[in-house]
This record gives C-alpha cells, sequence and structure tokens, in this order.
C-alpha cells in the first residue's frame, strides 16, 4: 500500500505541474487581450475615451494600426501604451502587433 500510495502521490504530482504549465502557456485570443487589456481607453467599438484622452480609431487604416502597435512593440510608442503592453506581457497575453492591428481593424469596421 506504501508503493500504491508513493505511486498516486506521483501521478497526482505530475498532474498539478501539467496543468500549471498549460496554464502558464495558455494562449490568449485577441478578442481576450482587447477585452481585458484595451477596451478600458479604446471603447468597444474603437471610438475611443474623451476622459482619457483617447483619440478614436475607427477611421484608421489597417496599415495604421499596424505602425502604432509595432512602434509599441518596439518600445518607440506612447508612454502609456508601452506600459501597458509591458502589463500584458506580465499577464502571459502575448501577441503579435499585426494580429491585434487586424483583429482591431476588422473589430472597428463592424
Amino acid at each position: 500500500t506504501i508503493m500504491l500510495q508513493n505511486k498516486l502521490k506521483i501521478a497526482l504530482a505530475i498532474t498539478l505541474f501539467t496543468t500549471i504549465n498549460l496554464t502558464a502557456n495558455e494562449k490568449y485570443t485577441m478578442t481576450q487581450i482587447y477585452d481585458k487589456m484595451c477596451i478600458e481607453c479604446h471603447s468597444t467599438d474603437g471610438s475611443g475615451n474623451t476622459d482619457k484622452l483617447t483619440p478614436s480609431m475607427r477611421d484608421e487604416t489597417l496599415e495604421d494600426i499596424i505602425i502604432s502597435l509595432k512602434e509599441v512593440e518596439n518600445d518607440n510608442g506612447h508612454i502609456i501604451m508601452n506600459h501597458n503592453r509591458e502589463k500584458i506581457l506580465e499577464k502571459g497575453m502575448d501577441y503579435s502587433a499585426n494580429e491585434m492591428a487586424e483583429y482591431m481593424f476588422n473589430r472597428f469596421k463592424k
């Protein structure tokens, strides 16, 4: 029975480690990232937030959004956006500027 208990403990430890590891490497969708980290300033439809002095992005081209997000990705963007990107990465929510720009463009054009 001690041997069985040890095997069960090992199996439980492996299961817990695997579960924790999968959670840490979870792939977030662009929707999840936008809704958790971007929507407060950029709004649901990209119209911006006048209280936070965030301009509308609804009229931006896909290329303009890509350029803006690439600047942030390279730490050359607006200081608040650079800070937010650091927070996104700390939470394990990585994304490419191209993917997020395409998502935002399509979301705002609906």
